[in-house]
């Protein structure tokens, strides 16, 4: 095979019912001069024997087996072999439409970018979605380039929270998955994936510090990336040390903006993340609360641990709550006053 022009990389653990449908689309790109790297991470099912057949019918695919460490670590691997001018990355129970690395490599040639963000549809919606929705994210109405240093720490705030005049908690979306990266940057820097066991959102972690090495990148508006919420239960992706590894994520982004962002800029778009994540962690302790028929004092007693928390509390008290959406403003003012009787009723009238 001729030099790659993009490499994708895919962790594997435990997806023998997705997996195959996501090397499918990948092997269906109308850019054929890609290579894809399948990772798998001591998976215990039949994913890795679903992998290597994968890479003895078509030369375009490589497959890694590791010890299990998790996904960011798993990136890490594949890029010590990637040879593509671009990297992507694809999640092994997402799929992705034919034309996405054509279209996303076309655009960083014609903008001589180092990085392309694209769009996303939400397969299956979200937490409180009904299975069959589908919900389509695009984050620029037409394409737009951040090359100014403004700019580009702009972009970079923009990944990880918004204003408060913005719709969404994260102006531009957190996740690496729909977007495309330039190798030689990510080697020159010496860029690698933390552990998503030390802290939460690892990949908007890289894209903060991909963004800090580059000199412009474009948004376009088209939306090629299938984010699939599998698993029936809540309980598939609780973690009941959420709370604790989101504190390590905002310190270490807080860490890395103070270097040249003045505190009284960026610090509205962390506390835009931090009370979308309260939302988020509240709502996924009382699911799972239901889910495991778990008494309210236990219910309460991990409420209070994140509504009680200094920053929390601090967060709830200064940001202009009256500039949130009503469903999320109504939401923060139970987190803010601990109302947690009336957080739980929220939740499950939502989740029905």
């Amino acid at each position: 095979m001729s030099h790659p022009k993009v490499s994708i990389i895919i962790p594997v653990y435990n997806v023998e019912q997705y997996i195959d449908r996501c090397i499918s689309s990948l092997k269906a790109q109308t850019l054929k001069n890609i290579e894809i790297i399948l990772v798998d991470d001591s998976s215990t099912d039949s994913s890795l024997r679903i992998c290597k057949n994968a890479e003895n019918e078509d030369s375009r695919i490589k497959v890694i087996h590791k010890e299990n460490e998790g996904a960011g670590l798993a990136r890490n691997s594949a890029l010590k072999i990637a040879s593509g001018t671009y990297i992507g990355f694809v999640d092994s129970d997402d799929y992705v439409d034919p034309e996405m690395f054509e279209v996303l490599c076309a655009k960083a040639e014609q903008y001589n970018a180092d990085l392309v963000l694209s769009g996303v549809k939400f397969v299956d919606g979200n937490m409180f979605s009904q299975q069959g929705d589908c919900v389509l994210k695009n984050y620029f109405e037409n394409d737009t380039c951040f090359e100014s240093e403004d700019e580009l720490k702009k972009l970079r705030m923009g990944i990880i929270g918004s204003l408060p005049s913005d719709k969404d908690d994260s102006k531009y979306g957190m996740s690496i998955w729909k977007n495309l990266f330039k190798r030689s940057i990510i080697e020159e820097n010496n860029l690698s994936f933390v552990s998503e066991r030390e802290m939460l959102s690892e990949d908007a972690l890289f894209m903060v510090d991909y963004i800090s090495c580059i000199k412009r990148a474009v948004g376009v508006k088209e939306a090629f990336y299938n984010y699939c919420r599998n698993g029936q239960s809540i309980s598939k992706s609780y973690k009941i040390d959420r709370f604790e590894k989101s504190l390590v994520f905002v310190n270490e982004v807080e860490r890395r903006f103070k270097k040249d962002i003045e505190s009284n800029i960026y610090q509205i778009y962390i506390d835009r993340f931090w009370q979308a994540m309260c939302r988020v962690i509240c709502s996924q302790e009382i699911m799972h609360s239901s889910e495991t028929n778990s008494s309210f004092s236990n219910l309460k007693e991990r409420l209070a641990v994140i509504c009680s928390h200094s920053l929390t509390v601090r967060v709830f008290k200064e940001y202009p709550l009256s500039t949130l959406p009503f469903k999320q403003r109504l939401f923060a003012y139970c987190i803010k006053c601990k109302f947690y009787r009336l957080l739980r009723l929220l939740v499950n009238i939502r989740s029905k």
